[in-house]
């Protein structure tokens, strides 16, 4: 059977981090590799993780030395140590189907001319109330008549903790932090330009959380930023045309202003 190394960086993550382990543990699929990197936590994470470890050999935790403040070098930690054909990426209170590896492996397998794949995610809050995530409409309307290659550049419509990836991975996370929280956004695009091939298929395969301490949530103007400054770094390195860096911008800057104008409205 094919070896699949699963990656989750960690840190300070004790409140989900055992219902993320077990839903990995709960796979119908049974070969892979856990590689969990602690980004140096200061709470009992590691304490949990040495706890399931100790019972399972597949599970292998990585200290980093110091603390780089986001997921990006814990990724790269694990993808230098994965062992397996293919890498499947989660966070740490995330949660997965039960069939999520065996599903997307059997589709690997028999599609040889697919680099990646990924799928939808099912909306869950912190307290595991779930709920269906909102069709994205825009990148209906986009998909008619772009690529995913140039779709990429406008909304990031794979979620990292959906993808599995043929290994070796063409490319790591870009470790800049500017780039916290939106650095598997631009992990992608750098797949798609490189020309990898990706599949999205239509079942839900995980349980995506969202909660009050979530380092994705990307509601806040400094958000917005650091996309404007990952346009500018992928112009600068010839990765995005410079008519869909002016697009890509513009409707970026068209949902910041919707935002203040939705939160003066409000205060009003």
């Amino acid at each position: 059977m094919t070896l699949i190394t699963v990656i989750v960086p960690l840190y300070n993550g004790e409140r989900f981090i055992a219902e993320t382990i077990e839903s990995v543990l709960s796979q119908t699929y049974q070969n892979f590799e856990l590689i969990v990197v602690d980004d140096c936590s200061t709470d009992n994470s590691c304490d949990i993780i040495q706890t399931y470890a100790s019972i399972d050999p597949r599970i292998i935790l990585i200290r980093s030395e110091t603390n780089f403040g986001g997921p990006a070098k814990p990724r790269n930690i694990g993808i230098k140590h994965a062992r397996g054909e293919f890498i499947a990426f989660l966070d740490a209170d995330d949660v997965w189907k039960p069939h999520k590896l065996q599903t997307q492996v059997d589709f690997l397998t028999a599609n040889m001319d697919i680099d990646m794949v990924y799928s939808p995610a099912v909306i869950m809050d912190e307290n595991g109330a779930t709920s269906q995530a909102k069709k994205q409409v825009l990148l209906s309307i986009l998909s008619l008549f772009m690529h995913p290659k140039n779709t990429i550049f406008y909304l990031n419509f794979i979620n990292i903790n959906t993808l599995m990836i043929r290994n070796p991975i063409f490319n790591t996370f870009i470790e800049d932090k500017k780039l916290v929280a939106i650095e598997d956004w631009i992990f992608h695009i750098l797949n798609f330009q490189a020309g990898k091939q990706g599949k999205l298929l239509d079942e839900a395969l995980i349980y995506y959380r969202i909660h009050s301490a979530s380092i994705s949530s990307r509601a806040s103007d400094k958000s917005y930023r650091k996309i404007f400054y990952m346009y500018s770094l992928l112009l600068l390195e010839s990765k995005i045309s410079f008519l869909h860096f002016l697009f890509a911008n513009t409707l970026n800057s068209c949902k910041l202003l919707r935002r203040k104008i939705a939160i003066a409205w409000s205060s009003s």
